[in-house]
């Protein structure tokens, strides 16, 4: 079988990668050529390659977008249930110096030359960039017909789009996510004397944490969002639960926040964010003297760090993962308690699972939600592009490749009698147990 320079990497890539995992082989096929089998593993992940030399030459030339758009134009055809070892193969040997350092130098050249080649999308303005993924503003006109494709994979009584914590015990995704939600309110202090109260979430998402609050403890909530679908969702949703006296939302930039709050918190709204003191400082502003504050993102600890351009280009433009020592320099510039922590490992790979499956599951009414209501003309394209973005960000936060940790804060430091005045407190990591 003849093959090209980059269809040849790619085989020696699945041959040294089998070598240290050996639970899977790779039966391959290069258009309608069948390569031998590669590994012994006892589960075969079989590919089909179509157009396999243009494929693999936009894979090592432009990188994560080359093998996303390959992906998306059904290039690649795999199981949807084995996507994530195809995936898992090409971002381990990107990112493990083990298997990397095991190729011949040429091989490694063209991988890292892929890997660098990380071009930065984003649309005229921010809003612009939140209403194209959460509004899905270049597909539908009625924000009823946005909120239906998110349902169908994130649907629960308070939606999180975010981590959920898994702990040992854990076996569902709405338990995950109310862990998560609980556990954020013992961490801000928030329990049955809360009532009455008042809570901010920057970046509100579809409301899942002011529909807890408001529910569970009685607090006064607000959500801010520039997502016209997201907001639309909350009001309708607040109505059907009798919850207007307690759950309202703005559409706005977060930086415009006003008011005095008890609480404040922020559910991945950081990935969205440039200007971290602007925000700090507001946040800092908007709490009552003994309020409490509660940021959760993903972040990465990566030194040369830049975005995944494939995410970049068709899932978060203009998004960014903070640097997590970075941001905990800043936090510490405008509050005295700075206290992190991390979810459990592997919750984000577990939550983004949970939705992949159930994106897979309800694929055929979402193609036809997309044919019926949607602006879209190439659905195929469409629905591969949501399932890949799926599948890379599970395979990407795998191993250790990111982390996701909220950090608690508070500008006031209980004074203790006859002590000094209170300097910032660095609290350690600790795991959210």
């Amino acid at each position: 079988m003849r093959l090209s320079r980059f269809e040849r990497i790619f085989i020696r890539i699945a041959r040294n990668y089998v070598g240290l995992y050996k639970d899977h082989a790779f039966r391959v096929y290069f258009d309608d050529a069948r390569y031998p089998l590669i590994g012994d593993g006892p589960e075969i992940i079989e590919v089909r390659f179509h157009h396999a030399e243009a494929l693999f030459k936009a894979v090592f030339a432009e990188g994560s977008v080359g093998l996303g758009e390959s992906y998306c134009k059904g290039w690649i055809e795999v199981d949807d249930r084995l996507y994530k070892h195809f995936l898992s193969m090409l971002i381990r040997t990107v990112y493990q110096p083990r298997l990397l350092l095991r190729l011949p130098a040429g091989d490694i050249f063209y991988i890292l030359r892929a890997k660098f080649n990380r071009q930065f999308f984003t649309k005229k303005d921010k809003s612009e960039n939140i209403n194209s993924h959460y509004s899905l503003s270049e597909w539908f006109a009625d924000a009823a017909d946005a909120n239906a494709f998110y349902l169908f994979w994130l649907d629960a009584h308070y939606i999180q789009y975010t981590c959920g914590k898994w702990d040992e015990d854990t076996r569902t995704l709405e338990e995950a996510q109310e862990n998560k939600l609980a556990f954020y309110a013992d961490r801000m202090g928030i329990d049955q004397n809360a009532r009455g109260k008042t809570m901010i979430d920057l970046g509100c998402g579809w409301g899942g944490s002011l529909f807890y609050m408001a529910e569970k403890f009685g607090i006064k909530t607000k959500g801010i969002t520039l997502s016209t679908a997201q907001a639309a969702y909350i009001r309708k949703e607040a109505a059907r639960r009798g919850l207007e006296d307690l759950v309202s939302v703005e559409v706005d930039d977060v930086h415009n926040a006003a008011g005095a709050y008890d609480y404040v918190i922020s559910i991945g709204l950081l990935e969205h964010i440039t200007d971290y003191h602007h925000l700090y400082r507001k946040v800092a502003g908007l709490l009552k003297k003994s309020g409490t504050a509660l940021f959760h993102a993903i972040f990465h600890t990566e030194r040369f760090y830049k975005v995944d351009p494939f995410l970049s280009k068709y899932i978060f433009p203009g998004g960014s993962t903070p640097g997590i020592r970075s941001n905990l320099r800043i936090f510490r510039k405008y509050f005295k308690v700075v206290d992190r922590n991390n979810l459990p490992d592997n919750s984000y790979p577990k939550t983004l699972a949970c939705w992949y499956d159930r994106f897979c599951r309800n694929e055929g009414a979402i193609r036809k939600l997309l044919a019926e209501k949607s602006s879209v003309t190439d659905i195929d394209f469409a629905v591969r592009m949501f399932k890949h973005y799926l599948v890379l960000a599970q395979c990407g936060l795998s191993d250790n490749l990111g982390l996701v940790a909220n950090i608690m804060l508070k500008t006031e430091v209980a004074a203790e009698p006859d002590t000094a005045p209170a300097q910032p407190i660095r609290i350690p990591a600790r795991s959210g147990a």
